[in-house]
């Protein structure tokens, strides 16, 4: 539920942007409350408290808007979110506006894990090449991870490549232990 709930809000909310040409700034307006809220835990435990009168909760929320320059639409979107209790959602909503902002830009997020320190020049050439395969900008992020012994993970969206000599051993080991058995 909490996932399809959050991709509903985030599609209705990308929807809005686009008829107005505003969905990367409602992104960036999105983002900046939830920093906020990420630096100050007790905004969402005031948000949800019911203790609080519904109308008290949406000035709070119509006060960080404002003082956070949040757009009329994004605004009315957060009280939304505080009438019906899905604030509580709202880093799986900014999550979801994300994908959709990337797939709006032609824009794809991959990451790759080595097990050691890679050039810069490296990774930016693993990015041109995941760039001309997919077809789309790649944002990519890189992850020295010393278990892996040798090899490279890629990670597209929900593909995983993984050349690791450690999968690769693993992999050998179960082969030898099925022709025993």
């Amino acid at each position: 539920m909490k996932s399809s709930a959050s991709k509903r809000f985030a599609k209705a909310l990308i929807e809005i942007g686009r008829e107005e040409g505003a969905w990367d700034r409602y992104g960036k307006e999105l983002r900046s409350v939830v920093a906020m809220f990420r630096g100050n835990p007790e905004l969402e435990k005031v948000l949800l408290n019911p203790m609080y009168k519904l109308e008290e909760r949406k000035a709070l929320m119509e006060s960080i808007a404002s003082s956070a320059s949040i757009s009329p639409h994004v605004s009315k979107f957060f009280s939304i979110l505080v009438q019906t209790r899905n604030i509580r959602f709202l880093d799986d909503i900014s999550e979801a506006y994300s994908k959709f902002e990337d797939e709006l830009s032609g824009r794809i997020r991959a990451s790759v894990e080595a097990p050691t320190e890679l050039e810069p020049a490296l990774v930016e050439e693993i990015r041109k090449k995941l760039s001309a395969l997919t077809g789309k900008d790649v944002i990519l992020t890189y992850n020295c991870n010393p278990g892996l012994l040798g090899g490279l993970v890629l990670k597209i969206e929900n593909t995983i490549l993984d050349g690791s000599l450690k999968t690769q051993l693993e992999l050998m080991k179960e082969k030898i232990l099925e022709g025993v058995v």
